[in-house]
């Protein structure tokens, strides 16, 4: 995935409230050496020299590697990553799952870089959100589009080409052997948490009803109840960013 700034040499900081959510939870867990991608110019990591934590600022637009100190490699995320299996205790991926795609490969690819017992730490905009259900139910966009894409975009990963649900996510997280721990978002839209009181009941109805259908067995009901709590949760229904975090089986 290319996201190319227009200033190399002072590259702007994409996300900064992001970067302190994360920085914030990173530091709640033993240091240890992470895969930012796509990193853009390595802000994360640069804010993170002293603390304990290494590692490396992956992207695939090389003119962005001008912090001094940050280690970079060049890195396209759709691809195959140029490290040896086990080579992270974390994977950070902020705001880079949405752009391109396919999301098997490259949760393929995380799982395959981090040590067992490694963790990903994830954000990508939250299309569930009560906001994005209501624009998406009046006009058949969600929030993270504006509108139908330019037929001449120059560059299409610059657009949210292939946004995810949590619900999704979760699956794919799952299938390749991450398993996900916990939820959290960036912030509580004010639009959403008025939609929530209103319609929290019949999204809670049917919700349930999709989640343990009558006809399944047991297992699956069980299989289900973690998720059923995260997508009733006010992260999934009512949160700005989406914010993951998975374990490396």
């Amino acid at each position: 995935m290319a996201h190319v700034e227009t200033d190399t040499k002072n590259p702007a900081r994409h996300n900064p409230h992001l970067h302190t959510r994360i920085i914030a939870e990173l530091m709640t867990l033993t240091p240890g050496r992470i895969l930012d991608i796509p990193a853009g110019p390595g802000y994360l990591l640069k804010d993170l020299q002293g603390t304990g934590f290494t590692g490396i600022a992956a992207d695939i637009d090389t003119r962005l590697h001008v912090l001094e100190g940050v280690e970079y490699a060049a890195v396209d995320m759709s691809g195959t990553f140029p490290f040896p299996d086990d080579s992270f205790d974390y994977v950070v991926s902020i705001e880079g799952i949405e752009h391109i795609q396919n999301h098997f490969t490259f949760l393929t690819e995380v799982r395959r870089v981090l040590r067992p017992g490694g963790r990903l730490i994830l954000t990508t905009p939250n299309i569930g959100t009560m906001t994005s259900r209501w624009k998406f139910l009046l006009s058949g966009f969600h929030s993270m589009e504006r509108g139908p894409f330019p037929l001449d975009t120059p560059n299409i990963f610059f657009e949210h080409i292939n946004p995810i649900s949590f619900s999704q996510l979760y699956f794919a997280c799952e299938r390749n052997g991450l398993h996900v721990e916990k939820l959290m978002t960036s912030h509580y839209r004010k639009g959403s948490r008025w939609l929530f009181g209103l319609f929290y009941p019949l999204i809670r109805w049917s919700t349930r009803r999709s989640c343990f259908p009558k006809k399944a067995d047991s297992k699956v009901h069980e299989e289900n109840r973690q998720l059923y709590e995260w997508l009733m949760s006010k992260e999934n229904l009512t949160g700005g960013h989406t914010i993951l975090m998975a374990q490396a089986r």
